[in-house]
């Protein structure tokens, strides 16, 4: 039966196979574009924050600047090496990503961390207001007690508009003015 449709009709046959190809072809060039845009980084050291989560490790502690500045920083080779001068790893098997982190300090060479989460340079952001406000880390960055690599997080307009439209209805006029996020 389709074989002899094809027959009857090749022009429409020809039209149907060309928009199979091309609906293939934006099907799996979504999915690498997908792929890349959340995928995380490369790191100079195998970071695995869930692994840092489990072992008491807060947020705040290796990202400061998240406490009282618009930047939280990434942890500095003397910060890492402040516990792992000290601390045995739980599993064997990272203790070359350790040694990693000792030769860097040796070196006396910075850890040059790719960041993960970049807002486009006509936003403001300031974590200071958000940690005063009790909002947690999970909340705009995921859970990473879950999370080996840290990965990028869709942060948009759209996400942050959400969350500001249900606060209190004395400050949702004040976070959803443009210049508040827009500067």
């Amino acid at each position: 039966m389709i074989l002899s449709l094809i027959r009857q009709h090749p022009r429409l046959s020809l039209a149907i196979g060309l928009i199979l190809v091309v609906m293939g072809v934006a099907v799996v060039g979504g999915v690498f574009f997908i792929s890349r845009v959340y995928a995380s980084p490369p790191q100079p050291l195998p970071f695995q924050h869930n692994k840092h989560v489990a072992a008491g490790a807060s947020c705040i502690y290796c990202h400061p600047g998240a406490v009282d500045g618009r930047v939280a920083g990434l942890p500095s080779t003397a910060k890492c090496m402040g516990c792992h001068a000290n601390v045995q790893p739980k599993d064997p098997a990272d203790q070359k990503d350790i040694d990693q982190l000792i030769a860097t300090w040796d070196a006396k060479e910075p850890i040059n961390w790719v960041k993960v989460t970049k807002f486009p340079g006509y936003t403001y952001f300031n974590h200071r207001p958000h940690i005063a406000a009790g909002v947690a880390c999970e909340s705009c960055h995921g859970d990473v007690s879950q999370m080996g690599f840290a990965q990028p997080y869709n942060l948009n307009m759209g996400f942050c508009l959400h969350c500001h439209n249900q606060q209190p209805p004395e400050k949702v006029t004040r976070l959803i003015d443009c210049a508040t996020c827009h500067r």
